[in-house]
Order: structure tokens, then C-alpha cells, then sequence
């Protein structure tokens, strides 16, 4: 449980930084770095959390039930981050696009666990 968490509160604090505190990111033609910094960042949460969630034995609903259990988690973790970047004032915007990016990357790291799950259960 430590590493999803751990993660997940790194996302929160880079996410939530005053955006006069984020350096420059570098612009490709043909995807944006932003795009792919939410996507990669959120593969990495859902990847983290369904092994978690998988091989814990707290709670047997939630071990059963782990992929669409983390797939509701993260997506609501992402739009949880866009709403306190529109309300708080921080210098950056909560934006649709990134919450589809994240799901993006949430779906991905799921489809990537499913895809490799005989190896990790």
C-alpha cells in the first residue's frame, strides 16, 4: 500500500505546485509533453494500485473487484485534481483535456496489468 500512495502524493504535490514554480517543458509537434507527462503519470498510479489491490487481503471485494475498483479511483483522482487547480489559486487551469489524458493513462496501465497479470499474481 505504501507505493501506491507514496506515488499518488507525489502526483498531488507536482500537480498542485503554483505554476510560477514549474520549469519550462519542452513542446513536440506531434504530442505534447503534457499530454504525455498526465498520461505516463496516471499508467503508473493505476499499475501501481490494481497490484496493490490485487494481492492485498484486507479486503476480499476489493481484491476481486480491482480493476474496475482502480479505474474509478484514479479517473476520480484526476478529476479531483483539475476541480483544485480551477479553485485554487495557483496560476494553472483545471482542464477537460488533462483529465482525458489521465484516464487515457489510467486505462492503459490497467490494459497493461490485465495483459500481464499471469506474471504478477
Amino acid at each position: 500500500m505504501v507505493l501506491p500512495l507514496a506515488w499518488a502524493a507525489l502526483v498531488f504535490a507536482l500537480t498542485l505546485t503554483p505554476a510560477q514554480e514549474m520549469p519550462d517543458t519542452p513542446h513536440w509537434e506531434l504530442l505534447a509533453f503534457d499530454t504525455a507527462a498526465h498520461a505516463g503519470v496516471f499508467l503508473v498510479q493505476a499499475m501501481l494500485t490494481v497490484y496493490w489491490a490485487r494481492r492485498q487481503s484486507w479486503f476480499p471485494r476489493l481484491q476481486a473487484r480491482a480493476f474496475s475498483a482502480v479505474l474509478a479511483l484514479t479517473v476520480g483522482m484526476g478529476a479531483f485534481i483539475e476541480l483544485l487547480q480551477m479553485l485554487m489559486d495557483l496560476g494553472r487551469r483545471g482542464e477537460w483535456s488533462d483529465l482525458l489524458s489521465d484516464s487515457l493513462g489510467v486505462v492503459g496501465g490497467l490494459l497493461l496489468m490485465w495483459a500481464t497479470r499471469r506474471f504478477w499474481q
